[in-house]
């Protein structure tokens, strides 16, 4: 054999086997990357780092300038106050837990997640946004002891945030609850510390939740005290708004979603169930369910992505349908690639830059938030309840004399 044909063969057995490891690779993709994203020691034995200071405006992502200061008047113009709670944006494996200044992160969330989850509601509302020691993505695999544990330690930081949200704002004010990803599963959490009871004046101002990519199940919300409705109508207001998208393509996604989702229990831990009876809510018609909204029905699609807060990116109508099936939203493909999720090596698991139902939810955030006002303009303020009652042998009251 000839030298020449030598080299033939090794240059096609070497291009045969890089095929080969590509194709291992794109099989194999999902589970490589569960792999390099999962931390190398025990929750336990790992140092969280340290814990937010919520009295300093570095531990915010977002604090308005004019609820702190009365620097900038047009504050004034948007009359509700609204908690944000971002998505994952930490994705290394050394730490369960992020601390809040590691550069990268730090740059998808005021980069990516900020302009892209917060921006619908930004004329609506001043946006408080803390910043917190997140869970790191390979949390999202695991209902395991040490992925709780990440997320439970999370949520600690955010219940410390709200405290300092509530204790600066004016509590007549109307309120907004937003959290996407892991950050919703910690608006859920909120709405069973803060938001239960017969006579909750915090309740009273809810504008609505939007529990956004993060699973809802049915019976939690049902299961607070009162019950808190799921949003079924455009206007409602003091309910839950809750959905996750999927292109068809993401078929296993939507069935790990089904199979399992988180709940806080009673005792403030989180707690694995079956991902029964999901909330869906269709940003498109705003009501539980139903059937497929065309596209005509999408107020505007928009990438955000690098814009300061405040900024309006351009809307792009008529983008997606979407119908809700067992739980979970299916969108079209859209035909603009940057506007659909990606698939690649985790791709689907990470902030999304772009946001499908942008200027859908910066609308219905405007007329829920107007619904509120009008109801609170004429809805008699509650009365908490008379104590127990005392039975007196003598009354205290002296008689007027004859």
């Amino acid at each position: 054999m000839t030298r020449k044909t030598w080299r033939r063969l090794f240059y096609g057995a070497t291009a045969f086997a890089a095929i080969l490891i590509v194709a291992f690779a794109v099989v194999f993709q999902d589970g490589i990357v569960r792999f390099f994203a999962t931390p190398r020691a025990p929750f336990q034995t790992v140092e969280a780092p340290p814990a937010p200071d919520y009295a300093l405006r570095s531990a915010w992502l977002q604090w308005p300038t004019d609820a702190a200061a009365g620097e900038e008047a047009a504050g004034a113009s948007r009359s509700a106050d609204m908690f944000y709670i971002h998505s994952n944006a930490f994705y290394r494996r050394n730490l369960w837990n992020a601390p809040i200044d590691d550069p990268e992160a730090d740059r998808r969330r005021r980069t990516i997640a900020f302009p892209n989850e917060a921006g619908p509601f930004s004329a609506a509302a001043r946006i408080y946004a803390p910043l917190y020691r997140e869970a790191t993505l390979y949390s999202l695999f695991t209902h395991k002891y040490d992925g709780l544990a990440a997320r439970e330690l999370a949520y600690a930081d955010i219940r410390r945030a709200f405290e300092v949200f509530l204790a600066v704002r004016d509590p007549e004010r109307p309120v907004i609850l937003a959290g996407y990803g892991q950050g919703g599963v910690y608006a859920l959490g909120l709405l069973r510390d803060y938001f239960q009871g017969p006579i909750n004046p915090l309740r009273r101002r809810l504008v609505a939740a939007y529990v956004i990519g993060a699973s809802t199940p049915a019976d939690y919300l049902s299961g607070l005290t009162p019950p808190m409705p799921v949003c079924a109508a455009a206007e409602q207001v003091r309910c839950v708004i809750s959905y996750v998208d999927f292109e068809p393509r993401f078929d296993e996604e939507m069935q790990r979603l089904r199979a399992r989702a988180l709940i806080w229990g009673e005792n403030g831990r989180l707690k694995s169930v079956k991902g029964e009876n999901l909330v869906c809510v269709n940003p498109l018609s705003w009501t539980i369910g139903g059937a497929y909204e065309p596209p005509e029905k999408n107020v505007g699609a928009a990438s955000a992505t690098g814009l300061a807060a405040g900024d309006a990116p351009p809307p792009m109508p008529k983008v997606v349908g979407a119908a809700c099936e067992q739980g979970i939203l299916i969108v079209d493909n859209p035909k603009r690639r940057f506007l659909r999720r990606g698939d690649w090596f985790g791709a689907k698991w990470k902030t999304q830059p772009f946001n499908l139902f942008y200027y859908d939810i910066a609308a219905n955030a405007a007329i829920r938030l107007a619904q509120l006002q009008e109801i609170l303009k004429v809805e008699p303020e509650p009365l908490e309840p008379i104590g127990e009652t005392i039975d007196l042998d003598v009354s205290p009251v002296n008689k007027a004399p004859e």
